[in-house]
Protein backbone atom coordinates (compact mmCIF):
# COMPACT_ATOMS: atom_id res chain seq x y z
CA UNK A 1 0.00 0.00 0.00
CA UNK A 2 2.55 2.32 0.90
CA UNK A 3 4.34 1.53 -2.35
CA UNK A 4 0.94 2.52 -4.39
CA UNK A 5 0.99 5.83 -2.36
CA UNK A 6 4.61 6.52 -3.20
CA UNK A 7 3.88 6.16 -6.83
CA UNK A 8 0.74 7.98 -6.87
CA UNK A 9 2.17 10.96 -5.15
CA UNK A 10 5.08 11.01 -8.37
CA UNK A 11 2.40 11.29 -11.01
CA UNK A 12 0.80 13.99 -9.41
CA UNK A 13 4.45 15.52 -8.96
CA UNK A 14 4.14 15.31 -12.95
CA UNK A 15 1.38 18.09 -12.87
CA UNK A 16 2.52 20.05 -10.34
CA UNK A 17 5.34 21.35 -7.82
CA UNK A 18 4.77 20.60 -4.40
CA UNK A 19 8.31 23.40 -3.21
CA UNK A 20 8.83 21.93 0.20
CA UNK A 21 10.30 24.59 2.31
CA UNK A 22 13.61 23.86 4.33
CA UNK A 23 14.21 20.99 7.09
CA UNK A 24 11.79 18.83 5.35
CA UNK A 25 12.91 16.40 7.70
CA UNK A 26 10.40 17.65 10.59
CA UNK A 27 7.62 15.31 11.65
CA UNK A 28 4.35 15.75 11.48
CA UNK A 29 2.18 12.79 14.36
CA UNK A 30 5.74 10.87 14.46
CA UNK A 31 6.29 10.56 10.77
CA UNK A 32 9.59 12.42 9.27
CA UNK A 33 8.72 13.66 5.83
CA UNK A 34 11.47 13.79 3.15
CA UNK A 35 11.28 15.41 -0.33
CA UNK A 36 13.63 13.77 -2.62
CA UNK A 37 14.97 15.66 -5.92
CA UNK A 38 14.01 14.10 -9.23
CA UNK A 39 14.89 15.78 -12.75
CA UNK A 40 12.52 16.15 -15.95
CA UNK A 41 10.19 14.06 -16.86
CA UNK A 42 11.12 11.85 -19.51
CA UNK A 43 14.25 11.19 -18.58
CA UNK A 44 16.05 8.37 -16.32
CA UNK A 45 16.14 10.67 -12.97
CA UNK A 46 12.33 11.18 -12.50
CA UNK A 47 11.80 7.53 -12.48
CA UNK A 48 14.82 6.56 -10.42
CA UNK A 49 13.78 9.10 -7.67
CA UNK A 50 10.36 7.60 -7.55
CA UNK A 51 11.78 3.90 -6.97
CA UNK A 52 13.85 5.88 -4.59
CA UNK A 53 11.28 7.57 -2.69
CA UNK A 54 9.38 4.02 -2.89
CA UNK A 55 11.92 1.90 -1.19
CA UNK A 56 12.05 4.68 2.01
CA UNK A 57 8.36 4.21 2.22
CA UNK A 58 8.60 0.93 2.18
CA UNK A 59 11.56 -0.28 4.32
CA UNK A 60 12.39 2.69 6.61
CA UNK A 61 10.10 2.64 9.45
CA UNK A 62 8.10 6.08 10.30
CA UNK A 63 9.67 8.24 7.25
CA UNK A 64 7.37 9.10 4.06
CA UNK A 65 8.84 10.34 0.91
CA UNK A 66 7.81 11.66 -1.62
CA UNK A 67 9.36 13.13 -5.24
CA UNK A 68 9.88 17.26 -6.71
CA UNK A 69 10.25 17.64 -10.25
CA UNK A 70 12.90 19.45 -10.72
CA UNK A 71 15.28 20.53 -13.96
CA UNK A 72 17.88 17.92 -12.83
CA UNK A 73 21.44 17.62 -10.82
CA UNK A 74 22.39 21.11 -10.98
CA UNK A 75 19.27 22.33 -9.46
CA UNK A 76 18.65 19.25 -7.04
CA UNK A 77 22.37 20.09 -6.14
CA UNK A 78 21.90 23.82 -5.29
CA UNK A 79 18.67 23.14 -3.32
CA UNK A 80 20.34 20.55 -1.52
CA UNK A 81 22.88 22.88 -0.68
CA UNK A 82 20.54 25.36 0.56
CA UNK A 83 18.66 23.38 2.29
CA UNK A 84 15.43 23.04 0.23
CA UNK A 85 15.78 19.38 -0.45
CA UNK A 86 16.63 16.20 1.40
CA UNK A 87 18.22 14.21 -0.99
CA UNK A 88 18.69 14.04 -4.39
CA UNK A 89 20.34 12.77 -7.73
CA UNK A 90 23.38 15.17 -8.49
CA UNK A 91 26.42 14.04 -10.63
CA UNK A 92 30.09 13.76 -9.93
CA UNK A 93 30.94 16.98 -11.14
CA UNK A 94 28.38 19.10 -9.25
CA UNK A 95 28.80 17.67 -6.06
CA UNK A 96 32.52 18.11 -6.42
CA UNK A 97 31.43 22.36 -7.14
CA UNK A 98 29.01 22.61 -4.45
CA UNK A 99 31.70 20.99 -1.73
CA UNK A 100 34.27 22.92 -3.14
CA UNK A 101 32.81 26.50 -3.79
CA UNK A 102 33.80 26.41 -7.45
CA UNK A 103 33.21 26.35 -10.71
CA UNK A 104 29.21 26.15 -11.66
CA UNK A 105 28.26 26.87 -7.26
CA UNK A 106 31.47 29.19 -6.91
CA UNK A 107 30.45 31.89 -3.93
CA UNK A 108 27.58 30.23 -3.44
CA UNK A 109 28.54 28.36 0.23
CA UNK A 110 26.77 25.14 -0.80
CA UNK A 111 26.10 22.89 2.38
CA UNK A 112 25.88 18.49 0.84
CA UNK A 113 27.12 15.41 1.18
CA UNK A 114 26.91 12.20 -0.73
CA UNK A 115 25.08 8.72 0.27
CA UNK A 116 25.75 6.44 -2.42
CA UNK A 117 26.98 6.31 -6.22
CA UNK A 118 23.93 5.25 -8.32
CA UNK A 119 23.95 4.97 -12.40
CA UNK A 120 25.80 6.42 -15.28
CA UNK A 121 24.02 9.00 -16.95
CA UNK A 122 24.50 9.95 -20.55
CA UNK A 123 24.58 13.09 -22.39
CA UNK A 124 22.87 12.18 -25.71
CA UNK A 125 22.07 14.70 -28.27
CA UNK A 126 19.66 13.54 -30.31
CA UNK A 127 18.69 14.07 -34.03
CA UNK A 128 16.58 12.83 -37.24
CA UNK A 129 18.39 9.83 -38.93
CA UNK A 130 18.33 11.59 -41.69
CA UNK A 131 20.22 14.78 -40.42
CA UNK A 132 23.36 15.28 -41.80
CA UNK A 133 24.42 16.48 -38.07
CA UNK A 134 27.28 13.52 -37.44
CA UNK A 135 29.76 15.44 -34.89
CA UNK A 136 29.49 17.65 -32.46
CA UNK A 137 31.35 20.15 -34.80
CA UNK A 138 28.32 19.81 -37.30
CA UNK A 139 26.15 21.77 -35.03
CA UNK A 140 27.66 25.30 -35.28
CA UNK A 141 24.89 27.12 -36.68
CA UNK A 142 22.13 24.96 -35.92
CA UNK A 143 19.10 25.32 -33.58
CA UNK A 144 19.37 23.22 -30.35
CA UNK A 145 17.24 22.35 -27.24
CA UNK A 146 19.53 21.84 -23.94
CA UNK A 147 17.08 20.28 -21.59
CA UNK A 148 15.48 22.67 -18.89
CA UNK A 149 17.56 25.86 -17.59
CA UNK A 150 19.89 24.47 -14.90
CA UNK A 151 19.87 21.14 -15.54
CA UNK A 152 22.64 19.23 -16.59
CA UNK A 153 21.71 18.61 -20.45
CA UNK A 154 22.60 22.62 -20.46
CA UNK A 155 25.97 22.66 -18.47
CA UNK A 156 27.44 19.79 -20.36
CA UNK A 157 26.23 21.29 -23.73
CA UNK A 158 27.95 24.72 -22.87
CA UNK A 159 31.20 23.06 -21.86
CA UNK A 160 31.63 21.37 -24.68
CA UNK A 161 30.90 24.95 -26.64
CA UNK A 162 33.46 26.36 -24.50
CA UNK A 163 36.13 23.93 -25.25
CA UNK A 164 35.90 24.82 -28.87
CA UNK A 165 36.03 28.41 -28.38
CA UNK A 166 32.14 28.64 -29.70
CA UNK A 167 29.56 31.59 -28.09
CA UNK A 168 26.29 32.12 -28.24
CA UNK A 169 26.08 33.24 -31.43
CA UNK A 170 27.88 29.87 -32.55
CA UNK A 171 24.25 27.95 -31.60
CA UNK A 172 20.95 28.61 -31.19
CA UNK A 173 19.65 27.44 -28.10
CA UNK A 174 16.38 26.89 -26.12
CA UNK A 175 15.07 25.47 -23.30
CA UNK A 176 12.74 22.70 -23.27
CA UNK A 177 12.04 19.76 -21.48
CA UNK A 178 13.13 16.64 -22.60
CA UNK A 179 9.51 15.09 -23.97
CA UNK A 180 8.76 18.46 -25.46
CA UNK A 181 12.50 19.01 -27.52
CA UNK A 182 11.90 15.25 -28.69
CA UNK A 183 8.24 16.27 -29.85
CA UNK A 184 9.54 19.38 -31.73
CA UNK A 185 12.82 17.53 -33.27
CA UNK A 186 9.94 14.87 -34.55
CA UNK A 187 8.34 17.90 -35.96
CA UNK A 188 11.07 19.68 -37.58
CA UNK A 189 11.43 22.54 -35.24
CA UNK A 190 14.65 22.46 -33.91
CA UNK A 191 17.66 20.80 -35.42
CA UNK A 192 18.82 18.47 -32.48
CA UNK A 193 17.79 17.92 -28.53
CA UNK A 194 19.84 17.14 -25.42
CA UNK A 195 19.25 14.24 -22.92
CA UNK A 196 21.52 13.85 -20.17
CA UNK A 197 19.76 10.68 -18.73
CA UNK A 198 20.85 7.08 -18.43
CA UNK A 199 19.87 5.00 -21.64
CA UNK A 200 17.27 4.35 -22.85
CA UNK A 201 15.66 7.39 -21.96
CA UNK A 202 12.15 7.34 -21.99
CA UNK A 203 11.48 10.43 -24.15
CA UNK A 204 14.01 9.57 -26.88
CA UNK A 205 12.48 6.42 -26.97
CA UNK A 206 8.82 7.81 -27.59
CA UNK A 207 10.38 9.82 -30.71
CA UNK A 208 12.20 6.72 -32.31
CA UNK A 209 8.86 5.03 -32.03
CA UNK A 210 7.65 7.21 -35.01
CA UNK A 211 10.77 8.76 -36.31
CA UNK A 212 14.60 7.17 -36.97
CA UNK A 213 17.29 8.99 -34.56
CA UNK A 214 20.72 8.88 -33.77
CA UNK A 215 23.22 10.02 -31.42
CA UNK A 216 25.47 12.86 -31.88
CA UNK A 217 29.29 11.85 -32.19
CA UNK A 218 31.71 13.52 -29.98
CA UNK A 219 35.05 13.36 -31.86
CA UNK A 220 38.34 12.43 -30.29
CA UNK A 221 39.75 15.85 -31.04
CA UNK A 222 36.74 17.12 -29.09
CA UNK A 223 37.08 14.68 -26.20
CA UNK A 224 40.81 15.53 -25.35
CA UNK A 225 39.76 19.79 -25.48
CA UNK A 226 37.34 18.14 -22.76
CA UNK A 227 39.68 16.35 -20.70
CA UNK A 228 42.52 19.05 -21.06
CA UNK A 229 40.04 21.84 -19.50
CA UNK A 230 37.26 20.47 -17.39
CA UNK A 231 37.92 18.54 -13.84
CA UNK A 232 38.08 15.21 -14.19
CA UNK A 233 34.54 13.88 -13.11
CA UNK A 234 33.54 14.56 -16.70
CA UNK A 235 36.47 12.55 -18.61
CA UNK A 236 34.93 10.04 -19.12
CA UNK A 237 33.43 8.42 -22.67
CA UNK A 238 31.86 5.70 -24.25
CA UNK A 239 30.71 4.08 -27.29
CA UNK A 240 27.10 3.70 -27.81
CA UNK A 241 26.20 1.03 -30.34
CA UNK A 242 24.46 1.13 -33.66
CA UNK A 243 20.85 0.22 -32.47
CA UNK A 244 20.87 2.02 -29.20
CA UNK A 245 17.92 3.64 -30.73
CA UNK A 246 15.58 2.64 -33.57
CA UNK A 247 17.20 4.41 -36.58
CA UNK A 248 20.58 4.64 -35.02
CA UNK A 249 22.98 2.74 -38.31
CA UNK A 250 26.13 3.86 -36.60
CA UNK A 251 28.18 4.01 -33.12
CA UNK A 252 28.52 7.36 -31.22
CA UNK A 253 30.60 7.99 -28.51
CA UNK A 254 29.45 10.61 -26.05
CA UNK A 255 30.49 12.04 -22.53
CA UNK A 256 29.28 9.83 -19.61
CA UNK A 257 29.16 11.02 -15.79
CA UNK A 258 28.47 8.68 -12.02
CA UNK A 259 25.24 9.94 -10.59
CA UNK A 260 25.43 9.88 -7.12
CA UNK A 261 22.58 10.17 -4.95
CA UNK A 262 23.03 13.39 -2.17
CA UNK A 263 21.69 14.67 0.87
CA UNK A 264 21.65 17.88 2.24
CA UNK A 265 24.58 18.28 4.79
CA UNK A 266 22.78 18.70 8.04
CA UNK A 267 20.70 15.60 7.56
CA UNK A 268 20.78 13.28 10.60
CA UNK A 269 23.10 11.14 9.97
CA UNK A 270 21.00 8.11 11.73
CA UNK A 271 18.61 8.86 8.95
CA UNK A 272 21.16 8.40 7.04
CA UNK A 273 22.46 5.17 7.29
CA UNK A 274 18.67 3.88 6.87
CA UNK A 275 17.81 5.26 3.98
CA UNK A 276 21.96 4.00 2.35
CA UNK A 277 20.85 0.38 3.91
CA UNK A 278 17.47 0.37 2.46
CA UNK A 279 18.16 1.38 -1.04
CA UNK A 280 21.26 -0.51 -1.27
CA UNK A 281 19.81 -3.30 0.30
CA UNK A 282 16.94 -3.45 -2.00
CA UNK A 283 17.86 -2.79 -5.55
CA UNK A 284 15.92 -4.87 -7.27
CA UNK A 285 13.22 -2.98 -6.21
CA UNK A 286 14.83 0.13 -7.98
CA UNK A 287 15.73 -2.28 -11.15
CA UNK A 288 11.70 -1.86 -12.09
CA UNK A 289 11.74 1.53 -12.16
CA UNK A 290 14.06 2.25 -15.55
CA UNK A 291 16.66 0.33 -17.56
CA UNK A 292 19.62 2.98 -16.47
CA UNK A 293 18.73 1.43 -12.89
CA UNK A 294 19.89 -1.90 -13.45
CA UNK A 295 23.70 -0.90 -13.23
CA UNK A 296 23.64 0.08 -10.22
CA UNK A 297 25.39 -2.45 -7.41
CA UNK A 298 26.18 -2.26 -4.03
CA UNK A 299 29.64 -2.85 -4.76
CA UNK A 300 29.93 0.46 -6.25
CA UNK A 301 27.90 2.21 -4.28
CA UNK A 302 30.79 3.11 -1.72
CA UNK A 303 32.73 4.82 -5.08
CA UNK A 304 31.84 8.19 -3.56
CA UNK A 305 33.30 11.35 -5.00
CA UNK A 306 33.47 14.92 -5.69
CA UNK A 307 31.86 16.12 -2.11
CA UNK A 308 31.88 14.86 2.13
CA UNK A 309 30.50 11.14 2.57
CA UNK A 310 27.88 10.76 4.42
CA UNK A 311 29.15 9.48 7.86
CA UNK A 312 25.69 7.58 8.18
CA UNK A 313 25.96 6.11 4.61
CA UNK A 314 29.45 4.91 4.84
CA UNK A 315 28.51 3.28 8.77
CA UNK A 316 26.11 1.09 5.98
CA UNK A 317 29.23 0.22 3.69
CA UNK A 318 31.90 -0.63 6.39
CA UNK A 319 28.77 -2.93 8.17
CA UNK A 320 28.22 -4.59 4.63
CA UNK A 321 32.02 -4.83 4.20
CA UNK A 322 32.13 -2.88 0.90
CA UNK A 323 34.56 -0.33 2.42
CA UNK A 324 37.35 -1.12 5.02
CA UNK A 325 38.37 1.14 8.27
Amino acid sequence: MKRIVAIALVAIMACAFVFAGGNSEGSQGGEVRLVVGSGPIGGAFYPIAGGIAAIINDYVDGVSATVQVTAGGVENTRLLGQGELDIGLSAGQQSYDAATNSGMFAGENLDIKVLGALHASVMQIIVLADSDIYDFEDLKGKKVAIGEAGGGAEQLFRELMGVLGWTEDDVTMVYLPYDQAMDQLGDGLIDAGCVYSGVPASAVTNLASRRAVRMVNVPPETQELWVANVDPFLNVFEEFPAGTYAGMDVPATTAVARIQLAARGDLDEDLCYKITKALYENLDVLYTYHASATSITREAGANIVGAPASEGAMRYFKEAGLVTE
